[in-house]
């Protein structure tokens, strides 16, 4: 009997260690999905209940000339930061932040709808560059509006204003179809990106990695000590093939020469132009002025939209880039070219001569030299060297419009030169007679050969391939792609990436060709009509 009970409470026993057993390892099983399995998420979720992120933005890019001079760079601003979700909870809140940055309550809550929920518990800024009454009203009320905070940030400065403004180019704020496009990138809405020129172009090397601080934060959301912090990564610099001594002399030579043709001349109206100096052994961009300019200053913290509705309705478009984004019909600029394909195709030579009387008529149509008088007796080179009208008209009759066509659009014109730069380059137009029937009109008059050979009629050109097609005749025949920028580097000075020259054709044309042309290009600037 008594070994009946110790057997009974033996298998009692053994039954009662097995349930702690199982219990205990229950337990373990279940600290280890919660603490290993799970952690990562119950810290985020601790972190939206007792901490808040707040970015600390990275400061874009310098950007410096040929010779490491300075031109763009960044300075600190006060921004005011929120955490939406507090705001939109506390009316008082939301009330306070619409008088005091003169946002409307209904342009906030808009503004925190388009954010995710997450972004809601975090700060997010809403106001730059805010005044220092701003800042000291909002540290007066820190303890009512617990979810509101004040930072420094940095915010792009350009020090030159106008100076290369198109080819610097300016930032915003990103917008939904921009972060659309971007996804993956780290862009987030209320982040500041390149819009147009070189910021937009290089946005990526630019912008650098934006830093995180954690803090933690009591219930009624006071901030209590700063749980982790991760620095910042500045963004990469860039180094143009620009000289900032050229470019300031080229801004101050147009500017001059506008008001020179206002006050002088019949051109009471002018106020547009472009200066553009290139290497011709490489391609390298030295000077690019595009007139008229604006501030790209304007764009960075607290924006006046009535300057800038004002600038964008302006008829004369000072937003637009004319040495790539402007087509025009390049008049005398463009008889080197027809003077290229007479020589090439062997309608003339160095010893023909031609006979200028002013005038003349091209089946039925008069066709005038600028000079009235007209040039008496000329060869190609002096032709070229005064610009006179009736030389290139004869050359024009021999080559015909398809052959001037040819070696235009070999020399570049009709299509992109390759720059890198944001908004992309207009193609410009060579017109012939297959243009015109398919566009137009199925005849091609005679007199449209000549119009076109003194770069009339159905021809557009942007200065940039203009520009271009000098440098090929300067260089011997080699096209270089037009570059700006000559490396990127990170802020303590390693090269990210380098760029060089390159030669995207060359031109087959013959020395003596060159020879001649380059002779009355340097006569017309000696002598003739370019003096």
């Amino acid at each position: 009997m008594k070994e009946q009970v110790l057997r009974s409470l033996e298998r009692r026993f053994r039954f009662f260690f097995i349930l702690i057993i199982l219990a205990f390892t229950l337990l373990l099983a279940r600290l280890w999905y919660l603490q290993i399995v799970q952690g990562e998420k119950h810290y985020a979720e601790s972190l939206g209940n007792f901490g808040r992120q707040i970015r600390i933005a990275a400061p874009r890019g310098n950007i410096y000339d040929r010779n490491g001079k300075l031109l763009v760079s960044n300075r600190f601003s006060h921004v005011v930061s929120v955490v939406p979700n507090d705001i939109l909870k506390n009316p008082e809140a939301l009330a306070f932040l619409s008088d005091l940055l003169e946002i409307t309550p209904e342009e906030l809550t808009g503004r925190f709808e388009k954010l995710t929920k997450t972004q809601r518990e975090q700060y997010v800024p809403i106001k730059h560059d805010v005044s220092p009454e701003v800042i000291g009203r909002i540290l007066e009320a820190r303890l009512d509006f617990p979810g509101v905070t004040v930072e420094q940030y940095p915010v792009r400065s350009y020090p030159l204003g106008e100076v290369a403004a198109h080819l610097f180019g300016h930032i915003g704020e990103i917008n939904q179809e921009e972060l659309a496009k971007m996804r993956g990138f780290g862009y987030r809405l209320g982040d500041p990106i390149g819009k147009m020129g070189l910021e937009k172009t290089y946005d990526i090397y630019l912008r650098g990695t934006d830093g995180i601080r954690i803090l933690q934060v009591d219930s009624v959301g006071q901030h209590l000590q700063v749980l982790e912090e991760v620095r910042f990564a500045p963004g990469q610099n860039l180094h143009l093939t620009l000289d900032l001594e050229l470019q300031l002399e080229a801004e101050k030579a147009l500017s001059e020469h506008l008001v020179w043709l206002r006050e002088n001349t019949d051109y009471k109206s002018a106020r547009s132009g472009v200066v553009l100096a290139i290497d011709p052994r490489s391609g390298a961009i030295l000077a690019m002025v595009s007139y008229p300019r604006f501030d790209p200053n304007i764009f960075v913290g607290v924006t006046n939209q009535e300057v800038l509705a004002e600038l964008f309705q302006d008829p004369l478009r000072p937003f637009t880039n004319r040495v790539t984004r402007e087509g025009y019909m390049p008049g005398s600029t463009f008889k080197p070219v027809t003077v290229i394909a007479a020589l090439e195709e062997g309608v003339t030579g160095p010893n023909q001569s031609f006979v200028c009387t002013g005038m003349d008529r091209v089946h039925g149509t008069l066709f005038k030299c600028w000079k009235q008088e007209g040039h008496g007796v000329l060869n190609v080179v002096e032709g070229l060297a005064y610009s006179c009208n009736m030389v290139l008209a004869e050359l024009a009759r021999g080559v015909g419009p398809e052959g001037i066509a040819k070696y235009a659009r070999l020399l570049g014109f009709g299509s992109p030169a390759g720059l890198d730069l944001h908004p992309l380059e207009l193609n410009g137009l060579i017109g012939d007679p297959d243009y015109k029937r398919k566009t137009r009109d199925p005849i091609w008059y005679p007199i449209e050969t000549v119009h076109l050979s003194v770069g009339q009629g159905f021809i557009q050109v942007t200065p940039l391939q203009l520009a271009q097609a000098f440098a090929v005749i300067a260089n011997g025949g080699k096209h270089y792609q037009p570059w700006v920028v000559q490396r990127i580097e990170t802020a303590d000075g390693k090269v990210v990436k380098e760029f060089s020259p390159q030669i995207t054709r060359e031109i087959q044309l013959k020395p003596s060709t060159l020879q001649l042309v380059r002779e009355g290009l340097e006569k017309e600037v000696s002598m003739g009509t370019a003096r």
